[in-house]
């Protein structure tokens, strides 16, 4: 009987350690999900090399069909998190995730909104994750029944933080994340006090910590002129510069058009559906008062090639070093601006059938000024 018995407690001893290991085996680690980020990052800095150093257009268009899919390291890395988001060091790569795959689908954004709400509203490394939620809903995702839609969801955690979370730089960069999202709901004066509180908020907790290569307080200044300069219903600051053939261009010079203005580059996610967008609407509107000006962040080399080659079909600023983007504070490429007649501000935002839609408006709205007021103007 005793013999039996130490036989069965060496069995279940046995079992007992193989599960352990078992668990163990199938943990994911911080390396493992470092590994995954970091080959991505490896990939994409070659491809973005090989697109720099293309010549023609069709080199380009044959770089670009080789762009490293953000999506399949995603994968990689959402598997490897799947059954550990409740471990604090997950959050970072919960953030790269909402910061780096177009295609993160909303039960994904929701998990790991999720995540937050049951285990890290008061972890002290929150801060990244926080910056990322702006990206949150960036495929407007209808809400399931019974749920908030996910830019309302992310919202309200964003409030949650802001006053619980004991870490007052956790608790800034909350306010900033949040006042971007705010203003993606208008420009009307509440919405514009709120973000105004919350940007008060960012500088006073977290002006020095860093986000990527910035920091919060040169993100709230980008905001604030944003706010003063480039929101609905403002006249667009004016831009100078040279075109691919550096010829003079000014934006104040299409006065009296609707302006589709675009700021682009042949390696923004989606450039060839963006390109082929384009070239429909200039298409679409030939001999309307209406113009596509883009302003370019690809080598002066690229831009005249694919212009050569009729895969851009508008006029362009050739900006390679961001100035231009730089002063109206881009944050985010592709990025359109509907200008109407007077140079006023009619929509800012991703570009897409919104854009076309608010330029035919104002197109149709477009009204004779009488020849009695023209000279007084």
């Amino acid at each position: 009987m005793i013999i039996l018995q130490l036989i069965r407690f060496l069995l279940l001893s046995a079992v007992f350690s193989l599960v352990l290991t078992s668990e163990r085996a199938g943990a994911a680690t911080d390396a493992e999900a470092k590994a995954i980020v970091d080959a991505y990052s490896e990939a994409y800095g070659k491809w973005l090399t090989e697109m720099k150093l293309a010549r023609d257009g069709q080199a380009l268009e044959m770089v670009n069909k080789k762009r490293p899919d953000a999506s399949v390291y995603a994968s990689k890395l959402k598997t490897l998190l799947r059954s550990d988001l409740d471990n604090e060091w997950t959050l970072k790569y919960g953030a790269w995730l909402l910061e780096n795959d177009t295609a993160l689908r909303p039960e994904s954004q929701r998990a790991l909104l999720g995540a937050v709400e049951r285990h890290h509203v008061k972890s002290s490394l929150l801060g990244p994750f926080c910056m990322a939620m702006i990206n949150l809903n960036q495929g407007g995702e209808l809400p399931r029944a019974g749920t908030l839609p996910l830019g309302s969801r992310g919202m309200k955690l964003l409030e949650t933080i802001k006053k619980t979370n004991p870490d007052p730089k956790v608790q800034g960069q909350a306010a900033l994340a949040l006042s971007i999202l705010l203003g993606r709901l208008g420009d009307d004066g509440a919405i514009m006090r709120q973000r105004m509180t919350n940007l008060k908020e960012a500088i006073i907790n977290s002006t020095e910590i860093k986000v990527g290569a910035t920091t919060v307080g040169d993100i709230v200044r980008d905001e604030l002129y944003k706010i003063s300069h480039l929101t609905k219903g403002r006249v667009a600051p004016d831009i100078t510069g040279l075109d691919s053939a550096s010829r003079p261009l000014s934006l104040k010079q299409y006065r009296g058009k609707v302006v589709m203005l675009v700021f682009w580059s042949s390696w923004d996610a989606e450039a060839p559906k963006i390109l082929e967008l384009l070239r429909k609407t200039v298409a679409s509107k030939v001999g309307k008062p209406f113009v596509v000006l883009g302003v370019n962040r690809d080598s002066l080399t690229n831009l005249r090639a694919l212009e050569a080659d009729q895969i851009v079909t508008w006029r362009n600023f050739s900006d390679p070093k961001q100035e231009i983007a730089k002063s109206y504070r881009l944050a985010a490429w592709p990025y359109c601006l509907i200008l109407d007649q007077e140079g006023v501000i009619a929509y800012r935002g991703s570009l897409g059938a919104i854009c076309t839609v608010v330029a035919n408006d104002l197109l149709s709205a477009k009204t004779t000024v009488p020849s009695s007021n023209k000279s007084a103007r």
